[in-house]
């Protein structure tokens, strides 16, 4: 029976094919963290929770310890392994001024005081991260896009206001021009 994936889960990583006859498969990191795998990690997953038991990063392959064959192994073959928010901040350490995705999502994106939108995904394409922007209702009623794509980087994010507990504002410059080319 298939488990309910709840909002709080974070996907860290798929598997890819079966390998061998012991249960070992292919896997394909969705993390930019793969020191954050190691032996004993439980994750979890919409057939229930699997422990690795082994972990090769040069070959990307894994072990988890309910899986031994490879019948058990093609059984979950594109299962996409999750983390908790809790246990992803406690496995990977951020560099200053750095934020996980799940904690971009709903931030508000401002311009020149002017409320542009709110982040509603994160995507990455050719190795730079994109913010996907459903744009403000006021705008959209001046005949803006519904949405936009801003460029996660130093160009066009000028800081990220954290706050605990509340709203994020990510401050921006040169976005409202890429929303009116859009």
């Amino acid at each position: 029976m298939m488990r309910k994936i709840p909002k709080d889960w974070v996907g860290v990583a798929k598997i890819g094919r079966s390998l061998g006859f012991k249960g070992d498969v292919l896997l394909h990191l969705l993390s930019d963290f793969p020191e954050s795998f190691k032996t004993g990690n439980v994750y979890h997953s919409q057939f229930g929770d699997l422990t690795l038991e082994s972990y090769s990063p040069q070959k990307s392959t894994a072990k988890f310890q309910q899986i031994n064959s490879k019948e058990e192994a093609k059984q979950i073959v594109n299962c996409i392994l999750y983390s908790t928010q809790e246990e992803t901040k406690a496995q990977c350490k951020l560099e200053d001024n750095a934020f996980f995705w799940f904690e971009l999502i709903e931030s508000v994106i401002v311009e020149n005081d002017e409320v542009l939108g709110m982040v509603s995904e994160i995507d990455r394409f050719c190795n730079q991260d994109y913010l996907f922007i459903k744009t403000d209702s006021i705008l959209i009623t001046q005949g803006f896009p519904k949405s936009f794509l801003i460029p996660y980087n130093k160009r066009y994010i000028l800081n990220v206001e954290s706050k605990v507990d509340s709203i994020k504002t990510i401050r921006t410059q040169f976005c409202k021009e890429i929303l009116e080319n859009s």
